[in-house]
């Protein structure tokens, strides 16, 4: 990783002087410095134009993102075709992203950006391999574009389900902007009802001075969240015949019957209470035009706090006096309480993301080149785990044995650097196209547990710092690639269009570790062709068929981390030995121009083999996690799309999408017995409508709704229980919004999410009926 760093920062000092002194080839039809900063950014845009080319692409404007509440940045792509964020509370770090035949497990199988920047967290995998959403604030954005499947050589084999590209609004003017919501969320469960609330402000300040652009942003998200977590147990009947054994299980009432995923019969003793979740957020973007050069920097800063010590135990004794732990018996129904699931968790997390860049035109000739640098570093990520609930009476004892958790993260991050070129005039013909690149990466990740007493802030005696040999087993590792890729595209007359790729990765790791073990180095290196051939019968009508090989080396979590169970806890196990995942991607889009939108069909087909899936197994006693690798995933799907507006001659808008996708898995050594299964949580239909009407001038009202049916969790697919915690249900969420401008400087906006209540989980529960009320000030140079 540190080579990684000095190599970066090498070709970073010999491009910059390079690429700065450089001379303008062509001349702007319009010489003001706002004229400038966009045309240099169209330079940079167009490198891997054909990304967008051969890719189906799915663009969400500031004009929808004003159509639906959004109130963190998962929400603006909430409505995208075949797409699935998991936020599972307004404010969830855990938000996981499933794009096409990737699951929301699958994390590594999609790419996220920010202004280039990424987002996508590739150091770990399913919750904890989230993308760091919470790193730009939805108040920034101008616009989304979601690519679809790895069909450019510009993205690694982490694109199998698609890429996330974040656009920020450019500064253009002196302006300060503040903006507020108040969330309201009525929830209940189990019997037990209860309120959350919370609130976003956000506050910038932007200028753009000659050629120099600024912007300073502030964002605090503070929300409490639904109980994410129930507790339930298997139980049996208790023998009337040894009065003996009643006596020594406590006769205990409030556990509330149901069911598992699997359709078991469990009994309720308790949840998890209200997560309180608050996050600060600083920014910090710059930029300089040197006429047909621009140089941009970003910083965003971090620090998130969670909070989870508000559990509710349902179950008291005949005395009514709460039982925290053990086996009791309910109507003669003997079941178990784990004492640990009530135990508080307390997370302190600081981020810091830093990138650089460079973009314009070379010297005398057609080309031009982005040169971006990011580095993203864990500053700290501490949380600490208290073994028991301070009410439970054992919790002086068990913390007294090291029974709560210290979990942190040691220099853990990851620095990419990634040079492109790009000319649209091959050899000064326009009907040819030519980008390459190089790209770099390198990560590194370092899980340190230890066992702690929370009460005292000690560790147990035989954790030492430094000493990976020493308490609970340390894990981690580092891994790195290098890349070189190019697409190039040729017009061959007005109705057909050809387009190659190919890309080039060599992977390495080391330094890989498991407790005192260290483990072998490794390297494997891999190519990905693209093709993909373009037909114009009409101007407004297109087709394309577009075929690539996307190679997804393992990343370190995977290789890596394991973390041993204590009593009542849980267990991770990785595989060091783990093989790429390998695909082929088959894809046909069909797009037809309206006078007034478009319509647009896409049939897709995918095979992935060695398909890497992290799965867990719920005991009484605890969660084991293990990486089981399928042989053999096969997914096809269809995409339908239509967009329009001024529908029927009315000021009406419409955007909608309807998606079929069956994965299956086909083949399995390792267990013959799950061939034929569906992919776990890959829902076979999924459609989101957003409809808006603009009632004035002033004043447009909107409506959305997202569906999608039923899934599996498990490769078994075993479980099949539907409306309990761990099922993949179907669900379909309405939520309405009014926007109204009072004035040029002021608007209020008032929404409704899941207005209809919708009660359903994927894995943990949907939030339900929720209300927002926003507000947003802009106050410009010109008002002065």
């Amino acid at each position: 990783m540190q080579n990684t760093s000095k190599l970066c920062t090498a070709m970073l000092c010999t491009l910059a002087p390079a690429f700065v002194n450089t001379q303008a080839v062509a001349q702007t039809a319009e010489n003001t410095p706002a004229k400038k900063i966009e045309e240099v950014s169209i330079i940079a845009k167009r490198i891997f134009n054909d990304t967008q080319i051969v890719s189906p692409v799915s663009t969400i404007d500031e004009a929808d993102l004003q159509r639906v509440s959004v109130i963190t940045v998962e929400d603006a792509i909430a409505h995208a075709p075949s797409l699935v964020v998991r936020r599972r509370f307004i404010g969830d770090p855990n938000g996981v992203i499933g794009i096409r035949g990737a699951n929301m497990f699958q994390g590594t199988h999609s790419m996220v950006f920010a202004d280039g920047m990424p987002l996508h967290y590739h150091l770990q995998t399913r919750y904890s391999g989230s993308p760091r959403w919470s790193l730009i604030s939805p108040s920034e954005i101008e616009k989304v574009d979601v690519v679809y499947g790895p069909f450019s050589a510009e993205y690694s084999g982490n694109a199998m389900g698609g890429v996330v590209n974040i656009t920020s609004k450019t500064p253009d003017q002196q302006k300060i902007v503040i903006d507020g919501t108040l969330i309201n969320q009525d929830y209940s469960v189990l019997g037990h009802q209860d309120n959350y609330a919370g609130y976003k402000t956000f506050i910038s300040y932007q200028d753009k001075i000659d050629k120099f652009t600024f912007f300073a942003s502030f964002n605090r998200l503070k929300n409490q969240s639904q109980p994410q977590s129930q507790y339930r147990s298997t139980f049996s009947e208790a023998n009337p015949t040894q009065p003996e054994a009643s006596q020594q299980n406590p006769e205990v009432t409030g556990a509330v019957k149901g069911l598992d995923e699997f359709a078991k019969p469990q009994l309720y003793y308790g949840h998890s209470g209200t997560e309180e979740a608050t996050s600060d957020l600083v920014k910090l973007k710059l930029g300089y035009d040197f006429g047909q050069t621009q140089v941009r920097a970003n910083l965003a800063y971090e620090q998130r706090q969670r909070e989870e010590n508000q559990h509710l135990n349902f179950v008291t004794d005949s005395a009514g006096n709460p039982i925290w732990d053990g086996t009791v018996s309910q109507n003669n129904q003997l079941f178990n309480i784990r004492g640990s699931n009530y135990q508080q968790r307390y997370q302190d997390r600081n981020s810091l993301l830093a990138s650089f860049g460079i973009s314009g035109l070379i010297n005398q000739s057609d080309w031009a080149f982005d040169g971006f640098y990011s580095h993203f570093k864990i500053l700290k990520d501490q949380e600490i785990r208290t073994g028991r609930n301070p009410q439970d009476p054992a919790y002086q004892s068990e913390n007294t044995n090291f029974k709560g958790r210290l979990t942190e993260y040691d220099n853990t991050g990851w620095q990419i650097f990634d040079l492109k070129l790009g000319t649209e005039s091959l050899f000064g013909n326009t009907a040819q196209r030519l980008s390459v690149g190089l790209h770099l990466d390198s990560y590194e990740l370092n899980l340190i547990s230890d066992d702690y007493n929370s009460i005292t802030g000690e560790k147990a005696t035989d954790e030492t710092d430094g000493n990976k040999a020493t308490g609970r087993t340390d894990s981690g590792g580092q891994a790195a690639t290098m890349a070189a890729f190019f697409q190039y595209g040729y017009r061959l007359n007005r109705q057909w269009d050809l387009a190659l790729g190919l890309r080039y990765e060599d992977w390495q790791t080391e330094q890989g570790y498991i407790g005192a073990t260290a483990l072998k180095n490794r390297a494997e290196s891999a190519f990905s062709p693209k093709v993909s051939l373009g037909y114009f019968p009409t101007d407004k009508l297109s087709l394309r068929y577009s075929v690539a090989r996307a190679v997804r080396f393992p990343i370190v979590e995977e290789l890596y981390r394991n973390e041993d169970a204590t009593g009542g806890g849980s267990a991770f196990i990785s595989d060091p030995s783990l093989t790429p995942e390998k695909g082929v991607f088959h894809n046909i889009s069909i797009n037809q121009a309206l006078d007034n939108g478009q319509l647009g069909l896409n049939l897709f087909y995918d095979v992935v083999e060695d398909v890497i899936f992290n799965q867990s197994t719920q005991t009484n006693s605890g969660t084991i996690t293990t990486s089981l690798p399928s042989d053999e995933v096969a997914t096809k799907g269809v995409e339908f799309s239509y967009q329009a507006e001024q529908l029927g001659g009315l000021p009406l808008h419409i955007k909608y999408n309807l998606s079929y996708i069956d994965a299956e898995i086909t083949k399995n050594q390792l267990d013959p017995s799950i061939i034929g299964n569906a992919f776990p949580r890959l829902p076979k239909w999924r459609s989101n409508l957003v409809l808006a009407y603009q009632t004035s001038k002033t004043t447009e009202v909107s409506t959305n709704l997202r569906y999608a049916n039923n899934a599996y969790s498990r490769l078994d697919n075993q479980d099949i229980a539907e409306n309990v915690f761990g099922a993949q249900d179907d669900y379909l969420i309405a939520g309405i919004k009014g926007n109204w401008q009072l004035n040029s400087q002021l608007k209020l906006s008032l929404g409704v999410d899941n207005i209809n209540n919708e009660k359903a989980y994927v894995y943990h529960p949907w939030p339900q009926r929720t209300f927002y009320l926003e507000g947003k000030y802009v106050f410009t140079a010109e008002q002065e």
